[in-house]
């Protein structure tokens, strides 16, 4: 879409309010080590006069019941901590009675990791995202019950209930070479998510899980959280009715991370706006990641014409 709205403004001659920077990036999926984060290293000149930026996963339209549809504005995101955990112990061979196995220290760890619960959070972002759904739906949300309210929201919920508290997922264990001989080394990967404010506590409560025999190295990623107010923000809510009325607009945090985790390090304020109005049952966060990742057509042309309208306007 925002290819697309480069293209147009290229051909018609289209000089914008104010300088517009296009930044297409190398591998957001992998960190953004060698796009964004490099590009905010190494070139920040490319940037300079910079206060505001855009990018994926927020503007697409939610159908909260009957007809009352509302459109996402992400505001906020989770820092991003993919962990090493590693573990080291004695070699030998696996025939002999062995009580300084690296395998099994790690097992115990991983384990008593992927079973924890962090704490319920209820940040600011979420807690706007929230009284938005009530004043429109009339559903409540008490703090006592705040996770089995949210599941009430259908598809939605899968994000904003990761949205709620810290979490922290193994995703891969490496140890060994053959199936006879006890490793030195044994490691194991988790991907963490940490909510705004919760870095430190984040830290203690690893400590406590994890014990002092288990070492960590880690990609960091900070979280990203910015106000839903401002001219800007004026300008996405009048582009999105524009083309769609009776909308509503809520901001919200994303459970993932894009590359405004690279741009806020120079002072962006930072949202994902790229429109999409999606059918009334259609899952979108059940395809992120999934087979057959996909939007409908006619999604991608309302969100050309709302990004048109909104960066003739910025």
């Amino acid at each position: 879409m925002m290819l697309a709205v480069a293209r147009q403004f290229r051909r018609d001659g289209v000089t914008p309010r104010r300088d517009i920077i296009f930044a297409f990036l190398a591998d957001e999926e992998a960190g953004g080590t060698h796009g964004a984060q490099w590009l905010v290293d190494n070139r920040p000149e490319l940037f300079e006069g910079a206060t505001e930026a855009i990018g994926e996963v927020g503007g697409y339209s939610i159908t909260l019941k009957d007809d009352v549809r509302a459109y996402l504005v992400q505001t906020a995101e989770k820092g991003l901590r993919w962990l090493t955990l590693r573990v080291k112990g004695t070699a030998g061979h696996g025939s002999m009675i062995h009580r300084d196995n690296a395998v099994t220290k790690l097992a115990a760890a991983v384990a008593r990791l992927g079973a924890h619960r962090f704490p319920v959070v209820l940040t600011e972002t979420v807690r706007e995202f929230l009284a938005g759904v009530s004043e429109l739906t009339g559903m409540e949300f008490p703090e006592d019950d705040l996770e089995g309210a949210v599941s009430k929201l259908g598809g939605l919920a899968r994000m904003v209930g990761a949205t709620l508290r810290d979490t922290a997922n193994p995703t891969m264990l490496s140890a060994g070479y053959k199936a006879n001989v006890i490793p030195s080394v044994a490691e194991a990967t988790v991907d963490c998510r940490i909510l705004p404010g919760r870095e430190a506590a984040f830290e203690r409560e690893l400590d406590d899980i994890l014990g002092p025999d288990v070492e960590r190295e880690w990609l960091n990623l900070p979280p990203v959280e910015t106000t839903f107010d401002g001219a800007l923000v004026d300008t996405m809510v009048d582009s999105l009715l524009h083309e769609d009325p009776g909308a509503k607009i809520l901001p919200y945090m994303l459970s993932g991370g894009t590359d405004a985790k690279a741009f806020q390090q120079l002072g962006m304020r930072c949202f994902g706006f790229s429109p999409l109005r999606l059918p009334a049952d259609y899952d979108f966060t059940a395809l992120f990641h999934g087979v057959d990742e996909r939007v409908p057509v006619d999604a991608l042309e309302l969100g050309a014409r709302v990004l048109d309208r909104f960066l003739r306007n910025a």
